[in-house]
């Protein structure tokens, strides 16, 4: 391969966390597939036929403080917090169908109630609902970060649908939690109409990601300064519920590893892999290892992925980097209409650390953040296993990037030319 051709397919290796898992639970009940809703798709009192459970609750500790207040949150890897409701009058101004029907199994006439847009909005609970923040640290920017934590969104419970499938059903921009530092809580609507239709835009071109069910506005005032530029200005509020198979990040690990609680570490761990790696077997001694080249490899995957389809994230940080195979948390980011080795998708990234060149180093970045985050549980010879797994990160991107392209261009076989083709048609 020429010069040329690796350096492109090098750079082009990295970010993020891999392959959409099914990690459907199938119900032993048959009844499950077979639910039926009162013909109005709401209970008598009113609310809307969505039962959440929490399984998080009985597998991970809570954080023994309640309330919103502001603080360090220690051995705990959630906290309870109450969403504050966005002031009315609301707009539910946008609704994914596919979510709505697929993926909740609600009918599109729960839209017209005005308890549907409260629910999804902060401003009533869906019933089992426990709203729960989620702690978490990260870097930044190449630097470590600290407690960060979900300081403007709310975890409401999970959510199994006829297939088996279960979601984390989450809202973000419902106001504070004990992680908002010195923000309000609240999101706008410039970057809620992002997340809403990204999420979904991602979801119909096959990249693995979170999903966005709804979008609703308020006429709340929320002051924001755009451009990082000294001039704030008011805009309006705004709330998108999303769901997950998981809104677990690297982060999440890193938090404990850096505040040396090992043992919820270890709980933590074990927990995503049981939950989320069922073909990682518990007893595995070498579990930990699995689970790593699985997140590498899965994250060369879905990296390769959404490059091949001209997009570009502008926040590829351990915070926002998910442990599954999904992107989330869609801050700053671009679709190329063509190849430019400059683009930069962050306003706010004046080095351009997250540009289009360089997203492949912070993808192996994150990766070894993550191998930090795992070495406390490792041996010494598993840890040498990770960190050759980790050196095999940008031939297995090569690899993924190479057939996607190739699947693109209708070629068939197997030959060293369409490197060539591939790089100088980029």
């Amino acid at each position: 391969m020429t010069k040329h051709g690796f350096t492109l397919f090098l750079f082009l290796s990295a970010v993020a966390i891999a392959t959409f898992r099914d990690e459907q639970e199938f119900c032993e009940n048959e009844s499950c597939n077979e639910r039926e809703f009162d013909k109005s798709h709401f209970y008598s009192n009113g609310e809307i036929p969505l039962a959440l459970s929490h399984k998080l609750l009985d597998a991970l500790p809570l954080d023994e403080v309640d309330g919103n207040v502001i603080r360090t949150v220690k051995r705990s890897v959630f906290s309870e917090s109450q969403p504050s409701p966005l002031k009315e009058p609301l707009t539910l101004a946008a609704v994914s169908q596919d979510v709505l029907r697929n993926i909740l199994d609600l009918n599109e006439s729960v839209i017209q109630n005005e308890e549907f847009v409260r629910c999804v909005s902060g401003g009533k609970l869906f019933p089992g609902s426990v709203p729960l923040a989620h702690r978490y640290g990260g870097h930044q920017f190449g630097y470590w970060a600290g407690q960060l934590g979900d300081g403007r969104a709310h975890l409401l419970g999970e959510y199994t649908n006829r297939k088996g499938e279960r979601w984390e059903v989450q809202l973000k921009g419902s106001g504070k939690t004990p992680y908002s530092r010195s923000g309000d809580g609240r999101a706008v609507i410039r970057s809620s109409v992002r997340e809403f239709l990204c999420s979904e835009a991602m979801h119909f071109l096959g990249v693995p990601t979170s999903r966005a069910l709804s979008l609703v506005v308020s006429e709340e005032p929320v002051w924001r300064d755009p451009f990082y530029n000294g001039s704030v200005i008011k805009e309006r509020g705004a709330v998108v519920l999303r769901l997950a198979k998981s809104w677990f990040r690297i982060g999440s690990l890193e938090i404990l590893t850096r505040t040396g609680e090992l043992d919820v570490l270890r709980t933590l761990l074990d927990f995503v892999i049981k939950e989320h790696f069922k073909s990682i077997a518990t007893n595995d001694p070498d579990k930990y290892v699995v689970f790593f080249s699985r997140v590498l490899n899965e994250t060369a995957h879905l990296i390769a992925h959404w490059m091949s389809v001209g997009f570009a994230h502008g926040v590829c940080n351990t915070d926002n980097f998910s442990l599954l195979s999904i992107t989330f948390d869609y801050g700053p980011f671009g679709f190329m209409e063509s190849y430019d080795p400059n683009f930069v998708p962050n306003t706010s990234d004046d080095e351009g650390r997250y540009s289009i060149v360089a997203q492949a180093n912070v993808g192996l970045f994150n990766l070894q953040k993550l191998l930090e985050a795992l070495k406390p549980l490792l041996t010494s010879d598993q840890l040498s296993q990770s960190q050759q797994i980790l050196r095999e990160y940008p031939q297995i991107y090569h690899q993924r990037f190479h057939e996607l392209f190739k699947a693109k261009l209708g070629f068939l076989g197997n030959e060293e030319k369409d490197s060539y083709v591939i790089a100088f048609l980029l």
